[in-house]
Order: structure tokens, then sequence, then C-alpha cells
């Protein structure tokens, strides 16, 4: 059985299974710790409840840190439910219960710690540009990222979803990362995966107040304008023509610092739960999957900036 105690032990072994150091669990444990006693307190006031909370049969994930260490496996692996419960000696019923009990707590641990990029939901660019000023000046980087899924059985819904890439149906969400620590600093709505990014960025109607922020974008985007956006794209080729030499150099340059957009999007696909195809049924699990990712990243990110700063 897979427990904390004996896990702790093995550093390298607890890193790739949840995909933190000790001292990053450490510091998103004190977040979930409260998010789980929110969620306590939120449940207690269930009227014909028999027991208090505590009563009953015991978990056999004992500790806090018993159940943190279970929904980041979950989230980092993404087994097979009863794969799942072999590693923690449950059920398959009782693991699936768990999952969805602990998943939302997490989503809001990652928010306590401040690392759960805004979401795209009728949200500017001033709350992002709030908490980093300095965004003003370096400007944002911008990519389409896809997460696969399995494929509708509805015509409509499969064309509607099918992105084109690798023969796939995915999800679609536009994200803005930070060009120096690779932060995930906002997180787009979900689109259908047949929708170019373009389309899908002008669905987001960004804007901010106060000067032009700058965007660097690829050649995905040609054509978007936002308000107070400054959009930075590389050199695009003319027809029957080549490019200059100071025009190649000016894209490679570009591109050094682009990358890191892709950086960013590689980290939130460690976890295995937003790589791979999404096979859950409940309503919003996958949501959760991609906020906590994203959180889960920009933990990693920002801890390792200012451990080598």
């Amino acid at each position: 059985m897979i427990n904390y105690e004996r896990l702790s032990k093995k550093e390298p072994h607890f890193h790739r299974l949840t995909g933190l150091s000790l001292m990053e669990f450490g510091q998103l444990y004190d977040k979930f710790y409260s998010a789980w006693w929110m969620d306590i307190r939120r449940r207690s006031p269930i009227q014909g409840r028999q027991r208090n909370y505590g009563g009953g049969k015991k978990s056999k994930l004992v500790s806090l840190k018993d159940k943190l260490l279970f929904i980041l496996v979950y989230v980092r692996m993404y087994p097979l439910l009863f794969i799942q419960g072999l590693m923690f000696e449950l059920s398959e019923g009782k693991t699936c219960l768990w999952v969805h009990r602990l998943l939302p707590i997490l989503d809001e641990a990652s928010g306590y710690t401040h690392k759960r990029p805004v979401r795209g939901e009728g949200k500017s660019l001033d709350e992002v540009l709030e908490e980093y000023p300095e965004l003003r000046e370096l400007g944002v980087l911008g990519d389409g990222m896809e997460r696969p899924m399995k494929r509708p059985q509805d015509g409509e819904a499969q064309k509607r979803q099918y992105s084109g890439k690798k023969k796939r149906h995915t999800k679609k969400n536009i994200v803005l990362s930070h060009p120096q620590s690779k932060e995930i600093v906002y997180l787009g709505k979900t689109h259908e995966g047949s929708k170019n990014d373009k389309k899908c960025l002008d669905e987001e109607d960004l804007h901010c107040r106060g000067g032009p922020v700058p965007m660097g974008l690829d050649l995905g985007f040609v054509g978007y304008k936002g308000e107070n956006i400054k959009t930075i794209m590389p050199k695009k080729k003319p027809k029957g023509k080549e490019l200059t030499e100071t025009e190649k150099e000016q894209n490679r340059a570009f591109s050094r610092i682009r990358i890191r957009v892709e950086h960013s999007i590689g980290g939130v696909k460690r976890n295995r739960s937003v790589a791979d195809i999404y096979r859950n049924f409940k309503e919003n699990t996958d949501e959760f999957f991609l906020t906590i990712a994203c959180g889960l990243h920009n933990l990693r990110v920002t801890h390792r900036h200012h451990m080598w700063n």
C-alpha cells in the first residue's frame, strides 16, 4: 500500500508519482488543510445527519497527507480507478468516491496558493496585470492548448470536436504565460477542437485599461486584434519570395522567446489527466483536471525559480 510515511522516505519515487518535491508538497499541504476543513464546515449543517464527522468506519486514507498524496497521484498518473484502488488498498467504488470528493478540494487549495490562473469567463487582462504588473513591459506569450477526448457518438458533435491534428477529437483552451517564470497566468474558456486558435482568442474578448500590452503569438493568430493589445508575430514568408537574412534572424530571436509558452503547456501536460484521452463522465471533472494541472505547474515553476535566484 502507498502512503505518505513510506513514500516520503524515497523522494525520487515521490517526485515521479506526484510531480512535486517534498518541499512543494509541504507548501501545497498547508492550503489543502485549509480547503479540507472549509469543506467539512460546509457539509456539517446537513439536516438529518445521523453522526458527526469522523464517526463510522475509518478510511484507509488515514491522514490528510495520505488524502493529498492520493489525489496528486491520480491527477499525475491518471490510472484506471481499480489500479488506483490497488495502490491504496481501496475498492473501485471507494476510489471513485474519494476522487470526486478530493478534486474540488485540491482545486480550491491551488486557489489559496494564488497559483490558479485567471479563468477566461468574462475576465479581462486587468486581473492578470494587477498580480503581475511587470507584464505591461515584458508582455505575455499566448498559444492554444488541446486536450484529447473520446470520439463523440453524435455526428454533429464529432464535427465540432474534430481537431484534424493526429486525427483526434479534442477540447481547446487559450493560455497566456509569463515570459520569464513560465507561469500560466491566464486560462481561457473551453472551446470545440475544430475552432482555430485565432477564433478562440477572438471569443475570449481580451482587453485591458492603460497602455497597450505586448502579446507574443504564432502565425495561427494572424489577423487577431485586441483592445489595448499589441500583437507580436514572426514575419511570414511572402508568396514566391524569400525572407531576408535580417528577417530570418528576427524570427529566430522571437522563436527563442515564444517557445517558453510551449514549455509551459508541456509543464501542464506532465499531468496525464490532461494529456491522455479524457474518460471521466461526471460533469466539470475535466475542468477540475485542467485548473489543477495549471496550478501545480505554477507551483513548481515559481518554487524552482526562487530556488535558483
